[in-house]
């Protein structure tokens, strides 16, 4: 199978350097295609070295991507959603090539968390130009998740047992309410996400989990209120002395372990979450009960009211082992994305990824 196909450089301007972008055609209701040709005809005339690395598959564009980076790209442009960046993050997470986004899917969680623009074109690309122009000074270190484990998917992105993920980790509600949007065919847009959790809230059941918590931080007060929800006990200080080490055993309706504030294009399941600050925030709520649930997802919608319902709690830690209990438990999803099957691990790594976000103005 032939590899990508490198695009001439025309008009110099400052130093040039090897580009490659890969783009999702049905992005922003199909505008994805037109922009990405857009994106690739300016880098191109600004100087750049560009090389489009899409396909017709996420399988074989992360394919053509890893051998761009294997042949000495010197950064990674995305043109879409959060998908895009999840394939993305798959190829850079770990190494010293940044990542660029050009926003225009219907979910943009981690670029508005970036503070980059979304769905239009030109403020992106824009931006995107001057942070290549501004060099070292255009990049910024934020962390990114780790997650390993057997029932990952197989799929090339996945590789056997690794996946990378900018946003969050879901294994719960959201996990089932995500898994349900990705099948449905409208509505289109953010709205499909709210009626697919109608939809899962209708049908509510509460899953089975072992959580457990490593290097937890948070004072005396902090891990009081952790363990008075039912289920949760202290197994006291990491052997580093950083953190402790807490347990969660109980049936439950939501596990999100956050590294931005929102998912599902914008809703603010963690909303004192920051990319920079080394550590997960890591949302659980216990069993609402149908009722609850119906009230806990509007809470949600509201700007992160569900914080004080008496069955949530979030847990600040680096990383969070996710055991399967008793009955059927959803998949796990990443940045929207299909994960696979628990049990899995999600570790937050600091610094693992570098990101083009120098803002204008």
């Amino acid at each position: 199978m032939p590899g990508p196909t490198p695009l001439a450089p025309t008009a110099p301007v400052g130093a040039p350097q090897r580009l490659g972008v890969v783009v999702n055609p049905t992005a922003g209701k199909g505008r994805g295609e037109r922009v990405g040709r857009d994106v690739v005809d300016r880098l191109a005339a600004t100087g750049h070295d560009v090389w489009d690395l899409s396909g017709h598959s996420a399988d074989l564009a992360l394919e053509h991507t890893r051998r761009g980076l294997a042949d000495g790209l010197d950064a990674l442009i995305v043109v879409g959603g959060d998908g895009m960046v999840h394939l993305g993050v798959q190829a850079v997470a770990g190494t010293a090539i940044p990542l660029g986004v050009v926003a225009v899917g219907t979910g943009n969680d981690f670029a508005t968390t970036l503070g980059l623009p979304v769905r239009e074109a030109t403020p992106a690309l824009d931006t995107l130009l001057a942070a290549l122009d501004a060099g070292e000074a255009g990049v910024r270190a934020v962390d990114a998740i780790r997650v390993t484990g057997d029932g990952l998917s197989s799929r090339k992105q996945a590789g056997e047992s690794l996946r990378w993920v900018a946003g969050a980790v879901s294994a719960g509600l959201d996990a089932a309410v995500n898994e349900r949007a990705n099948a449905m065919l409208r509505p289109r847009g953010e709205a499909r996400y709210v009626v697919a959790a109608l939809r899962e809230i209708a049908g509510y059941r509460a899953w089975h989990y072992h959580l457990t918590f490593e290097h937890t931080q948070g004072d005396d007060a902090a891990i009081d209120a952790l363990r008075s929800l039912p289920g949760f006990t202290d197994l006291g200080p990491e052997a580093d002395g950083d953190g402790r080490r807490l347990r969660w055993d109980s049936r439950g309706a939501l596990v999100t372990a956050s590294n931005g504030a929102t998912i599902g294009g914008g809703i603010p399941v963690a909303p004192h979450a920051a990319i920079d600050d080394g550590l997960l925030d890591i949302v659980v709520a216990g069993d609402v009960g149908r009722g609850g649930a119906s009230v806990l997802f509007p809470q949600i919608l509201a700007g992160g009211r569900h914080l004080g319902h008496p069955l949530v709690r979030v847990v600040r830690a680096r990383a969070l082992d996710i055991q399967p209990g008793d009955g059927h438990i959803p998949s796990a999803f990443g940045d929207g994305e299909h994960l696979g099957a628990l049990p899995l691990r999600a570790e937050l790594v600091p610094g693992a990824l570098r990101v083009l976000t120098t803002r204008l103005g």
